[in-house]
Order: structure tokens, then C-alpha cells, then sequence
């Protein structure tokens, strides 16, 4: 009897061990977060069913079961550029076939290989897009040349989007082959929500002829950002600037002698391009004031891409009342109150 004990819980773990890779938990799917490099995505998710890449683009698609007993099956795709996560979608995947647990024998009990466990189908899953690849990519913008009339290209990349994700740099040669600012501005504004590297869309922005162009541009995506609070659906955490890039800023900024000057500066750093605290201290650093370093501190706040460090920014006041009002401001605002 002890020896049938023993070889049931080996089969069990054998089985289990076999198929734990095709289920996956609601915590794992939350753990990826935006930003994570490829190493801790296989660390939570493990290696992906399917992979495909396109220059700095890549994805990995993952089909899971979402519960050990006959749950959702589920399909994850997340996006990388430049090998950092920048997306993530989760949806509704097609009738999944578990394999069929090994053969276990002995003596005195056979386990027999038992047909595939197939959980239940699901209505058909949402329409999903996938980042085009270099291939596709190549033969799309060949026939979109052949696309002469604005009316004709904007529709084309209507169709288009409805089932692709694009780069920042896909989005340039896009636009290269568009006559017209106002035609360039439109297809921008369309295809701006399904860039996967938004971080790199300044190149595309650079495009525009005119520096009105540009600016009504920026207004845009400051807009597309603005309103979104951490929690909101399509919440983009900012990134922060790299230490070299931020000392070019920085020496710029602090080059400009009129106020408005810095300002513009400042607007022109739209989502999900953004700060540490720590290089907001050294632009705080700037102002005299008390009110004004106030002001600005409520001005970088939805760049900041560690608000953990808050405290490096009020630590710039010496009176603790003025700390406590920075820090009633940044949870008002990330609760959405203001």
C-alpha cells in the first residue's frame, strides 16, 4: 500500500511538472510592468511560445491556460523596444490542447496516456494587433508609394491600423512618402496611440516643416497624456531621461536667459519621455523663490518616473509645512482629485 502511496504523488508531480509552464496566474500577468528588460519578462512568464522581431521591435507571444482546473485559455503578447517592455496585450485565446501527461509504469499500477485535456471554448477573442514586421513592413510601404491622393493614403493607414502596431521609425518612412503638413499631422495623430516606442517619437515629430507644425504636434500628444492618471486605462508611466541626455537638457536649460524660453523647454518633454526627482532637484534648483520651485515642482510632477523618491524634492523646502502641501499636491494628483 506505502508503494502505491509513493508512486501516485511521483506520477502527480511528474504531471504537474509537465504542464505548469501552460498555466499562468492573474499575479504573473500583473507583474509585468512597462520597462522590464526581456530577462525579467522570461523570469515571470517563461520562455514565449512565439517569438517575432523587426529591428529595435520585438514581441513575444505566450499561450496559457489562465487556472489549473479548466480555466480561460489566454494569449499574452508583450512588446519590447530597444529590449525594454513597452506594451502589453492580454486577451481571449483560441481552444488550447494541453499534452498528454506522460506514461508512468509500474509493477502494481499503469498510468495510461489519457486524451488531451481541452478546456472550453470561448466566444471569439477581441481584434489584437501585432507590431509589422520588417518583411511586412517592406512590401506595406512599398504598395502605400503607390498611393498618391492624402484622402487615399489616410484611409489606407486607417485599414492598416486596424490590426498592426508600429515604430517610431516605421511612422517616419511613413510619413516621408506624405505631401503636406496637414496630411502628415493627420496620419501622425492616427497611428501616434499604436507606436510601441513612444519614447523615440520626436524623430517623427522633427519631420514637420515648421516649428508651428511642430509645436501643434506636441500639443497633441501632450493632451493624449495629459489627463491620464496612474490607474487610468492606457496609462503610460514616464521614463526617465539617461544621465547624458538629461546633461544636454539641462546645459540648454540653464543657457536660456528668458523664463518663457525654459518653459518651452520643459513642455516640449512630453509622455513618456520624463525625470528622476533627482534631475527635477537640479531644475527646482533653478528657481529663487519659494513659490516658484512650488510651481515647478507641481509643473514636472506627471514626468517624474520614480515618484518613490518624492522626498528628493521636498526636501528642497525647510519648513515642514510646505512639505506636507508638495506632498498632499502628488497624492491629490495621482488619486485624480485635481
Amino acid at each position: 500500500m506505502k508503494n502505491i502511496h509513493i508512486i501516485l504523488f511521483f506520477t502527480l508531480w511528474v504531471i504537474l511538472g509537465s504542464c505548469s509552464t501552460y498555466y499562468v496566474s492573474n499575479k504573473q500577468v500583473m507583474e509585468v510592468q512597462q520597462g522590464m528588460s526581456r530577462q525579467n519578462v522570461e523570469k515571470i512568464l517563461g520562455k514565449p511560445d512565439y517569438r517575432r522581431f523587426d529591428g529595435g521591435g520585438e514581441e513575444w507571444e505566450y499561450h496559457r491556460i489562465s487556472s489549473v482546473l479548466y480555466g480561460n485559455s489566454i494569449k499574452i503578447i508583450v512588446y519590447f523596444a530597444d529590449g525594454r517592455v513597452t506594451g502589453m496585450d492580454t486577451f481571449n485565446g483560441d481552444e488550447i490542447l494541453l499534452p498528454p501527461p506522460p506514461v508512468v509504469m509500474s509493477p502494481s499500477v499503469v498510468v495510461t496516456n489519457t486524451d488531451p485535456v481541452r478546456p472550453p471554448r470561448y466566444e471569439e477573442s477581441p481584434r489584437r494587433r501585432t507590431l509589422m514586421m520588417r518583411d511586412e513592413f517592406d512590401r506595406f510601404l512599398s504598395d502605400f508609394r503607390m498611393v498618391i491622393m492624402s484622402d487615399e493614403q489616410i484611409k489606407y493607414i486607417d485599414d492598416v491600423l486596424l490590426d498592426c502596431n508600429f515604430t517610431s521609425a516605421q511612422c517616419g518612412k511613413i510619413i516621408d512618402q506624405i505631401s503636406g503638413s496637414d496630411a502628415q499631422m493627420t496620419v501622425m495623430k492616427r497611428m501616434y496611440p499604436q507606436i510601441v516606442d513612444k519614447e523615440n517619437f520626436a524623430s517623427v515629430v522633427n519631420k514637420l516643416f515648421s516649428s508651428f507644425d511642430r509645436d501643434k504636434m506636441k500639443e497633441y500628444i501632450q493632451a493624449y497624456h495629459g489627463d491620464q492618471r496612474p490607474g487610468d486605462v492606457g496609462y503610460v508611466r514616464p521614463r526617465a531621461m539617461s544621465s547624458a541626455d538629461f546633461d544636454r537638457f539641462f546645459n540648454e536649460y540653464r543657457g536660456k536667459s528668458f523664463e518663457s524660453d525654459r518653459t518651452r523647454m520643459l513642455d516640449e518633454v512630453v509622455p513618456p519621455s520624463g525625470f528622476t526627482c533627482a534631475q527635477c532637484r537640479k531644475l527646482v534648483d533653478m528657481c529663487t523663490f519659494q513659490t516658484d520651485k512650488k510651481n515647478m515642482i507641481k509643473k514636472l510632477y506627471p514626468k517624474i518616473a520614480d515618484k518613490k523618491n518624492f522626498s528628493i524634492l521636498t526636501d528642497v523646502f525647510t519648513f515642514e509645512m510646505d512639505k506636507r502641501e508638495m506632498r498632499e499636491f502628488a497624492e491629490s494628483y495621482d488619486s485624480g482629485r485635481n
